[in-house]
């Protein structure tokens, strides 16, 4: 036990506090591409340190928001806080809290033996589970401070009594009971007995006292920590007046909720003592402002957020932030509207923890207060929250965005005021004036603009395209970061890994024009962008791939013989299939060839991806059912409970048509996906296919292939409650007719689920 308390361990109490329950995200995992990021800036976070800001997204996490409130009002960060703050943030999104328990357990043990006649150290964890009900909850029992005061205190003890000493030995396997106490169970050392030392004795009271606080014996713990501070002989004495409050507020923590104030009370009242007597005692300091974050946490946010506007005069920069923001947690992260309203009341005593409630709230009443503040502090900061809430149909933003056009590319606000501006613009009906403005910025200040910002603007563009070619120009989109994302952390993936090498740098659809060019582009338009020079070359095979398919459910046999040479050149892979369909001339046989071609080629289907998409061969099955336009099984013609993949979902979401798409046009693309969603599984439809094909064409010498592909679509792709039949089926017409082919003997099975 040591008076120091690490900023970890303020951490994780405060955590053991406010959280209960962590949840991560089951696997498998496929690669995404982050356009925009929404829970924290872009890598590296150096530069949003700096004070590149980007365009600030209300979604971020609240650390970030109170750096960019502190920039938007002209506050700079030192280059040690800008440090400070780079590393604050990897640590929490990378799960970097390594505390190297590890090396003060070997630094204690090297210690430890260089005193002769000692049993072997007995194994030491630091980590302690809670008692029931809690025991899945886990936290850091004895700190690195107690080891280093352990090894300390051996090496006194060895140069005062010698190593042969037993006074020195009984020293050491009482310092193993205390140690044996960090991770389970009660061992509490005995009393000594047999000696008048009384340096020894008070070293032994220590260890009992220790040894109680480490196995949850708070009262007892206490009761002995008060007896060596009342005890004017025991060098302890200073220890053990801090070791009371810090058992106080463990006890607080960990013990019973209905003893938890009063608890805190007397922690507060045991640190203003100590704190009387020796104001820069940085350890009881630390202390008082956790417990001031537990029993005053209105009193002590408005504090923070106070010192959190300067310049870190204390070295406490770190945990400040983190305890602000945990706070901030305390209040806002609730569903009762009564508290939410009761905490926006508390937020608005001071302007920092003001803004980020505002910037994350919505509503009549936020909007009204932005805009308020704004008219009364005229700040770059309020006018953002200003401008992030107000919207073009709702008119009078005038004044809004008039201030948004003057805010300098220097300004930190630069991104987010020209961002608001181009969108209300666009929102009230000056659409012209809009797509002016985002043209300009793109071409003058694209350099001087992060990744999601230019995809946020290119996002804005590409909803007032006036033409085709205008919106394929501005369709593709480069990742803002590649991310496995398995948590929602936005996390890029490591650049050296094999899976992002070719992707790197790459364009792709974001979700807004993969679900246009889904949902309401007609066949024509898709035609169209699969030759489009605006697109590069993986963009125009997606098109390309996506026409064709859709072409063939659809029955328009003379767009598919159109799309098959384009399909040619940019998909070598399936060449011959498509030379057998050009060569087809009944209506019937061609369709068959483009089943049979889409049999063998697993990753091709009727839509483009949204993001990175398929990352394996099109002419290859994918090992976690990606085949056969697996989201077909989730479009919203299909009953959910009855799918039988963990795929992701094909989502609707509210959509702005583009204003080149006449209505009719618009009528037209909505209606030919309404048409080919129709169709629900696609593993469904592919054997209804081929068993029509067989019945009709039983000497075809591709039919037996074709139901062993059938019926292998039921196996790898997506399925819903009817693919058991049709997988039947189709084994059962391959068995029946074609029993002796060697496609019938690798297909022993037929699959329901």
């Amino acid at each position: 036990m040591t008076p120091t308390l690490t900023r970890f361990v303020g951490a994780l109490l405060l955590v053991a506090l406010f959280c209960n329950t962590t949840a991560f995200a089951c696997g498998p995992f496929a690669l995404e591409a982050i356009f925009v990021h929404t829970v924290h800036p872009g890598y590296p976070l150096e530069r949003f340190a700096q004070g590149e800001l980007g365009v600030v997204q209300p979604t971020y996490a609240r650390s970030y928001l109170y750096v960019a409130y502190r920039y938007l009002m002209g506050s700079d960060f030192s280059a040690s806080e800008q440090k400070t703050l780079s590393e604050f943030w990897k640590d929490r999104l990378e799960y970097r809290w390594n505390l190297n328990e590890e090396d003060w357990i070997k630094a204690w043990s090297d210690a430890r033996s260089k005193v002769p006649g000692l049993s072997e150290a007995p194994k030491i964890n630091v980590y302690r589970s809670r008692e029931k009900p809690n025991e899945y909850e886990t936290f850091l029992n004895c700190q690195k401070d107690a080891f280093d005061t352990a090894i300390s205190t051996l090496n006194n003890r060895f140069d005062k009594y010698g190593s042969d000493s037993p006074v020195l030995r009984e020293w050491v396997a009482a310092q193993d009971q205390v140690f044996g106490n960090c991770s389970q169970g009660s061992q509490i050392p005995p009393g000594i007995t047999n000696t008048s030392d009384p340096l020894a004795i008070a070293d032994r009271k220590y260890q009992i006292a220790a040894a109680q606080f480490y196995s949850g014996n708070f009262n007892d713990a206490r009761a002995g920590f008060e007896e060596i501070e009342h005890d004017q002989s025991s060098p302890w004495r200073a220890n053990a007046e801090y070791l009371v409050a810090r058992t106080l507020i463990r006890k607080a923590s960990l013990g019973p909720a209905d003893t938890r104030a009063k608890d805190l009370t007397q922690a507060e009242s045991q640190l203003t003592k100590i704190l009387n007597k020796n104001q820069i005692d940085a350890a009881a300091a630390r202390l008082m402002d956790l417990v001031k974050v537990r029993l005053h946490p209105a009193e002590r946010l408005h504090q923070l957020a106070h010192s959190l506007m300067l310049q870190d005069p204390d070295n406490r920069f770190q945990q400040n932030l983190w305890d602000y923001t945990a706070l901030l947690d305390q209040f806002l992260e609730t569903e009762d509207a009564a508290k939410l309203e009761s905490a926006t009341e508390i937020m608005q005593a001071d302007d920092l923890s003001d803004w980020i409630n505002n910037l994350q709230s919505s509503g009549d009443k936020a909007k009204t207060h932005a805009l308020a503040r704004w008219q009364a502090t005229h700040s770059e900061a309020w006018l953002i929250a200003a401008l992030s809430k107000a919207e073009g149909k709702a008119g009078n933003n005038d004044s809004l965005i008039a201030a948004a056009q003057t805010v300098p590319a220097s300004s930190r606000a630069f991104a987010s005021a020209r961002f608001h501006a181009i969108r209300l613009l666009d929102e009230s009906g000056k659409t012209t004036e809009a797509r002016r403005l985002v043209d300009q910025v793109l071409k003058d200040h694209r350099a001087q603009l992060d990744q999601s910002a230019i995809n946020l603007l290119i996002g804005q563009r590409l909803s007032m395209a006036t033409t085709l070619t205008d919106f394929l120009s501005n369709a593709p989109r480069i990742p803002a970061a590649l991310s496995w994302n398995d948590d929602g952390r936005e996390v890029p993936a490591d650049a050296a890994p094999e899976e992002t090498k070719t992707i790197t740098g790459k364009p792709f659809f974001d979700e807004d024009a993969a679900q246009i060019i889904n949902r309401q582009f007609p066949l024509s338009f898709l035609q169209q962008a699969a030759t489009a020079p605006q697109l590069p070359e993986n963009l125009r095979r997606d098109m390309a791939q996506a026409a064709f398919i859709r072409a063939v459910i659809l029955d328009d046999l003379k767009a598919a013989d159109a799309l098959a040479p384009t399909l040619k050149e940019l998909l070598p892979a399936v060449s011959s299939q498509l030379e057998d369909f050009e060569k087809e001339t009944r209506p019937d046989a061609k369709e068959f060839a483009a089943v049979y071609l889409w049999l063998k080629t697993p990753g091709m289907e009727p839509i483009v991806d949204e993001g990175i998409g398929r990352e394996i061969p099109l002419n290859e099955r994918d090992t976690y059912r990606d085949n056969w336009w697996c989201s077909a099984a989730y479009s919203n013609t299909s009953n959910p409970d009855e799918t039988k993949s963990e795929s992701k979902p094909f989502t609707a979401r509210a959509l702005k048509s583009p204003r080149f798409l006449t209505p009719q046009l618009l009528a037209t693309g909505m209606k030919e996906f309404e048409t080919i969603s129709a169709i629900g599984s696609a593993p469904n439809y592919l054997c209804q296919q081929v068993i029509n094909w067989a019945n009709k064409n039983p000497s075809d010498p591709r039919v037996a292939e074709a139901l062993h592909l059938a019926v292998t679509t039921t196996r790898h792709g997506c399925t819903d409650a009817n693919s058991g039949r049709w997988s039947k089926a189709a084994f059962d017409l391959l068995h029946r007719k074609y029993g002796n082919t060697s496609w019938a003997k690798k297909t022993p099975y037929w699959f329901k689920d």
